[in-house]
């Protein structure tokens, strides 16, 4: 397939040079892996094994599952020359229909001289390019864990049939619009009884039906729930 160039300008830089506009993971070799702070899961946004190259790469993925606008993303999504060098950003994001590809760095600071032209080529393709904290993502580290904790679980499910137990879930919170606990609904003595249960809980929650307070709870049984229209 021909390369999509661009001529970002003299005021920008140099070409930027592409294969193709869409994202595929590119997996790091075992060199690379052993010397940057390497993680991996199976997530649901992305449904394959995905690899990211810090913490910060990791929990930014937890918070993009909890996030119910966020519909995909895809991590080290393209391969890019730009001029004499190559790049691969950190993420490429589909939120409310609109695309975006991010870069996390610390204290959001990038080279300017391999930004502007980056940001000039996706413009010109209608996709946005965004240079996001470290610190930022940090900050809400408890949630992205959660997050990453419920995907791990989703996943573990499979194909289970909870439609059923999801209405049964949903009934639930509604007659009690001041809030249950997970403790309620999922019997920690007995939990493959109410295992479906649970897993329905786990799905109206990622799908942004039920919420909770992520950002300074765990996933835990005394977690309060409260369904949201």
């Amino acid at each position: 397939m021909a390369s999509i160039d661009l001529y970002t300008g003299a005021d920008v830089g140099p070409y930027v040079r592409l294969p193709s506009l869409e994202p595929v993971q590119h997996r790091a070799n075992r060199r690379f892996r052993s010397h940057c702070d390497f993680w991996q899961q199976r997530l649901l946004k992305h449904p394959h094994r995905s690899e990211f190259h810090s913490r910060a790469e990791y929990l930014h993925a937890g918070l993009l599952e909890g996030n119910p606008a966020v519909t995909a993303f895809v991590p080290q999504p393209f391969l890019l020359q730009v001029g004499r060098q190559w790049y691969t950003p950190d993420v490429y994001v589909v939120e409310d229909g609109r695309r975006r590809v991010v870069e996390i760095k610390p204290e959001g600071r990038m080279d300017e001289a391999l930004q502007g032209p980056v940001t000039a080529f996706f413009a010109r393709h209608d996709v946005a390019f965004e240079v996001v904290a470290n610190e930022r993502i940090l900050e809400q580290q408890q949630a992205a864990e959660n997050w990453l904790e419920l995907v791990r679980r989703l996943v573990a499910a499979g194909e289970r049939d909870t439609t059923v137990a999801e209405t049964q879930v949903w009934e639930a919170l509604l007659r009690q619009p001041q809030g249950l606990t997970l403790g309620a609904l999922i019997d920690g003595g007995a939990r493959e009884r109410t295992y479906t249960r649970e897993i329905a809980l786990y799905r109206l929650m990622h799908r942004g039906r039920v919420r909770a307070p992520f950002h300074d709870k765990r996933l835990d049984f005394d977690l309060e729930l409260t369904p949201w229209p």
